[in-house]
């Protein structure tokens, strides 16, 4: 699973970049704020807050995730071995 960051994100900087499975397991949930201040050369402020459902056959407590320096997010969810 890959999910490009909207245009307006781009310069969010990994770490303000937050993944997470939700509490029953069964939503992903991507968050990110940014003030101006911190966004350099940038005067608007950057906010992203994306829901994903996951598939039954992953497991989300393996799900990791790594930003690209082209602002792909990279999100590997690994299928559950039954």
């Amino acid at each position: 699973m890959s999910v490009q960051l909207p245009s307006g994100c781009r310069h969010i900087e990994a770490d303000r970049l937050l993944v997470k499975a939700g509490r029953s397991g069964a939503t992903l949930r991507v968050v990110s704020e940014q003030s101006p201040s911190d966004a350099r050369n940038h005067d608007v402020e950057e906010a992203l807050d994306e829901q994903f459902t996951l598939p039954v056959t992953v497991d989300p407590y393996a799900v990791s995730a790594r930003l690209e320096r082209d602002g792909l997010l990279v999100i590997e969810a690994p299928v559950v071995v039954l």
